[in-house]
Order: C-alpha cells, then sequence, then structure tokens
C-alpha cells in the first residue's frame, strides 16, 4: 500500500469515526441531551447557580438551536471559575476539537516545561581551521526542536536571512573564510518521522501541515510571491523565499484577463521531495498572491539555506547539505573529538513561543512543541510521546474521563483527535485558578473584537469543524469559561462562527450569583 493510499485511507476512518462518535447526540434540532441550566461538575460539591441561568439557556438555545442548524452537532459548556454548570449541550460528548486543541498543547507544555523554557540550536566544527582561514572539515548544526529558529515568527521582521547574517558574522570572527567540507544538521533530538500519520494527503503541500522536525529552519515552509505574467495566457511569474533552489516549481499558473479569478496556489507536492506545483489562475491586474507551502526534510533545508547563504556572502563550501541521518559520515562525525562549539543559539522563552501558537494558531509551533514534551520528559521526541505525556497532564489535573481524550498531534490538525466541551472547560478552570503559570497562558489567547478586553478565546477550524473556547467577564464582573464546538455543519462557516460570536455576546450580559 503506498504512502497516499494510507493517508486517504485514515482521512477516510476519521471522518467514520467521528460521525459514529457524534450520532449518539444527534436528534431533531441538534442536541440528544437537554441543556443543563445549573448543575455542579463535582456533584459532591454541589452549588447551584442563579435561576436567571434558565434565561441564559434560553438565550443560548435560540442560538445552537436554530434551523438552519438542524444537520450540526453542537457540543457547549459553560462554567463558572467555581465549578457550577450555568448550560451544557452535549457536553460531555466527543467532538473534533481543530486548533482548540492548542489550549491543551500550550496549558501542558507551559506547566511541565515552564514558562521560560528555551530551546537550545549550537554550531560547531569538526576539523581544523588553518592559517589562511580554511575549515577542513564539517559544520554541525545540532537542533534541539525550536520551533522559531530561522523564522517569521514570533518576529515578522525576522528569518533565515538575518539568523545567518549573525551566524556568518561569528565565523569571519573565528577566522574561518571557506569550508573544505560539508554542512550537516543535526535533528535527532526528535524521531525521524516528518508528519502525523493522521494528518490527511491533502493538507500536505500546505504550510499549516509542514514537517515537523528536531531542526527546523523558516518554519519548514518556504513563502512565495505569485504575480501576473505580462498578457493574457502567459505563466505567473512565482518568487520563492527566501531564495532556495531547495524547491522545484512546476509553474502552471496562468495569468486572466483583469478582474479574473486569482486564486492561484501550491495545489500538490512530491511525498518525499520538494519539487512543488501551483495552478490556478491570477489576474492581469492583480499585484500580487501572498502564499506559503511547506517543504521534506526540514535538517537538510536548514543545512541547504545556510550553504546557499554562506555563498552568498563569499564563504565558499566544497562539499554539500546534509541531514546526519543520510550522512555517510554521520558515524566518524559523532565519534570526533576536535569538535569546537562556535555558536549558541538561545530561542526565546516558551511563553512567547505559546503565544504564536494562540494567538497566530500555529500548527507548527504547536507540533514542535509536543513533541519537545516527548523528547524532555518521555522517552523520545515523537508525536505518540508527547501527546501521551501530555494525557497524562491532564489526568494529573483531574480532567474528566481523560482516559477517553484522542490527541493525535499537538497542532489539532488530525481529524481523529477527539475531546469534550467539558474537558476544555475544566483545563480553561483550572489554568485560571489553580495553575502557577495560568497568567501566562491568559496572556497567550486573543482577545475578542467589541468585548472591551471582557473575552478572550481560541478559534479552531478544519473542514466542517468550527470551535471556540475561553473566558467572558459578565456586566457584573463573574469570569466564566465556556467551551462552543460544532462538528459537521452544513452551513458556511462564517454562520458558525457568526453564532459562536452571538453566544459570547449573551454570556457577557448573563447574570451570575
Amino acid at each position: 500500500m503506498t504512502r497516499t493510499t494510507r493517508l486517504l485511507l485514515r482521512a477516510a476512518s476519521a471522518q467514520t469515526l467521528s460521525l459514529l462518535l457524534l450520532a449518539s447526540s444527534a436528534c431533531a434540532g441538534g442536541s440528544a441531551t437537554p441543556p443543563v441550566a445549573a448543575q455542579a461538575i463535582d456533584s459532591a460539591n454541589a452549588a447551584p447557580a442563579a435561576v436567571a441561568s434558565d434565561t441564559l439557556a434560553a438565550k443560548l438555545d435560540a442560538v445552537f438551536l436554530a434551523p438552519k442548524f438542524s444537520s450540526a452537532h453542537w457540543g457547549v459548556r459553560v462554567e463558572t471559575l467555581d465549578g457550577r454548570v450555568l448550560y451544557d449541550r452535549n457536553g460531555e460528548k466527543g467532538f473534533m476539537p481543530a486548533s482548540n486543541l492548542k489550549i491543551i498543547t500550550t496549558s501542558a507544555a507551559l506547566e511541565k516545561l515552564g514558562p521560560d523554557f528555551t530551546y537550545r540550536t549550537t554550531v560547531e566544527v569538526v576539523g581544523e581551521v588553518l592559517a589562511d582561514g580554511t575549515l577542513k572539515g564539517d559544520l554541525l548544526i545540532t537542533g534541539s526542536g525550536d520551533p522559531s529558529l530561522g523564522a517569521w515568527h514570533p518576529d515578522n521582521k525576522q528569518n533565515s536571512t538575518t539568523l545567518f547574517a549573525d551566524w556568518i558574522e561569528q565565523l569571519r570572527a573565528a577566522g574561518i573564510t571557506r569550508i573544505d567540507g560539508n554542512i550537516v544538521s543535526d535533528g535527532r533530538c526528535f524521531t525521524d518521522e516528518g508528519i502525523c500519520t493522521e494528518w490527511v494527503y491533502w493538507d500536505l503541500p500546505y504550510w499549516y501541515a509542514a514537517e515537523s522536525s528536531g531542526l527546523a529552519m523558516e518554519e519548514n515552509a518556504f513563502r512565495c510571491k505569485i504575480k501576473p505574467g505580462t498578457n493574457v495566457g502567459d505563466p505567473a511569474r512565482i518568487e520563492i523565499i527566501p531564495a532556495t533552489d531547495y524547491v522545484t516549481v512546476v509553474n502552471d499558473v496562468r495569468t486572466v484577463e483583469a478582474g479574473g479569478t486569482s486564486n492561484a496556489d501550491v495545489v500538490w507536492r512530491a511525498d518525499l521531495g520538494n519539487t512543488v506545483r501551483f495552478d490556478r489562475t491570477i489576474a492581469l491586474d492583480k499585484e500580487v498572491i501572498n502564499e506559503r507551502g511547506s517543504i521534506h526534510d526540514g535538517p537538510r533545508y536548514a543545512a541547504y539555506l545556510l550553504r546557499e547563504e554562506l555563498e552568498r556572502q563569499g564563504l565558499a563550501v566544497s562539499g554539500e547539505a546534509y541531514n546526519i541521518r543520510t550522512y555517510p559520515g554521520a558515524a566518524s562525525l559523532d565519534a570526533a573529538a576536535n569538535r569546537r562549539l562556535l555558536i549558541d543559539h538561545v530561542s526565546p522563552p516558551m511563553s512567547a513561543l505559546c503565544d504564536v501558537v494562540n494567538d497566530v494558531s500555529h500548527n507548527f509551533f504547536a507540533d514542535q512543541i509536543v513533541r519537545t514534551l516527548g523528547y524532555k520528559l518521555g522517552e523520545a521526541g515523537s508525536f505518540k510521546e508527547g501527546t501521551r505525556i501530555t494525557r497524562e497532564w491532564l489526568k494529573e489535573i483531574g480532567t474528566p474521563q481523560a482516559d477517553v481524550v484522542e490527541m493525535q498531534d499537538g497542532s489539532g490538525l488530525a481529524y481523529t483527535n477527539i475531546v469534550q466541551p467539558r474537558q476544555f472547560t475544566h483545563v480553561l478552570r483550572y489554568m485560571r485558578t489553580k495553575s502557577p503559570v495560568g497568567s501566562a497562558f491568559y496572556d497567550t489567547l486573543d482577545v475578542q473584537n467589541e468585548s472591551e478586553n471582557r473575552v478572550r478565546t481560541k478559534t479552531g477550524y478544519i473542514s466542517s469543524v468550527r470551535t471556540l473556547s475561553g473566558y467572558a467577564i459578565t456586566d457584573d464582573g463573574e469570569e466564566i469559561v465556556f467551551s462552543m464546538m460544532c462538528n459537521l455543519y452544513g452551513v458556511p462557516t462564517r454562520e458558525v462562527s457568526a453564532a459562536q460570536a452571538k453566544a459570547w455576546k449573551i454570556l457577557m450580559n448573563a447574570k451570575v450569583d
């Protein structure tokens, strides 16, 4: 069975699994369970909510039971910070969370690794630097999973070019003017899997499904500018950023008449290669389309980009760029006694990286972080170990039915991730009331427009999945947590988003005693 067939079958299985899991909650009006106006998470500590929550339930029902959502599956939970349940619709059912899963990933990372945790990337010379400035040997880059290395996040003024400028300056300061050897990248802190096997095949060419790796540069992606040709019918002009021949472009984009459709994009990438096809059209009067695509083999990409920049800056390299896993001299490199540390690069703190994850909803950052949990606290830097450590953390903090959480990645891109709304509200309450790093997590969430800084949320979206979870402060100053998960809806996503926005505005006006 080919890799393509296997991924397609997994995608179909994921959709089937989701339908089976959600079917138990389906009935006319989109809910199997009547909403709960007031109940406690822990019945032993039950404290009744105000009668006014009945009005809240009616208002929320009007949103979630609208006729247009008759075929949709809603899971909604609203609680006070002390655990009183103000509203529940299928809160104990499993739903596909999409990027709401990042709430769990970042919470676990901030607690288990700490907000001040940093990644370290080193550059070593392996060999002798001769009097004429020649390095007789290899340049070795060793990673620890840093998602921000040479990335345009968290500071969009940074990228691999600015990073390499600093590195090359340090090479020159060490007296190196040319390299008679290879550029080798070591990302073995993570296992050699690039993607989560539960991702669907058609996502893989795009930047939001970028491969994860122990050493990564430019977010394991490339940016590109697509511009129209001179005349209608001409191929588009495509510029790859950073400038590199690591990516081979197949350009099937055509220029159409002014005012025509401009939807050119990456549409395909070779499974285990970096030949990328662009297709569709761009209008003659369209200035530019800015897009991004993924690359294969992040460690080699890092070495390749550095080799190209060294050559551009006048430091000739006689050898090639390698991922150490495929480097013929890997064993001798590992055993070399003449290794000398030249550059020690430290990432921004975990709090800043988690801010990228939740504010930008950055899949690559989230998956790097979850694999770091496996690398630092588990048995391997893999998706499996990272998600296992994260699920163990859910148990440690008392998450209800933590054993039934299905977590395949850190980003929420997999359709086989399954989480209950009440599990999200539990994590949110815990991070706000008990976690020593709760404020660091809270600051990563996005402030909703028109909320006067009273609603902070994390959104989530994959096809047929739209989720929104977070905190709201009512008119009376009561802080509440909520999770609104909609799966398998048959209306435009914007209508689900509008319903969720309407719901959090209702929560802002709720009366809670």
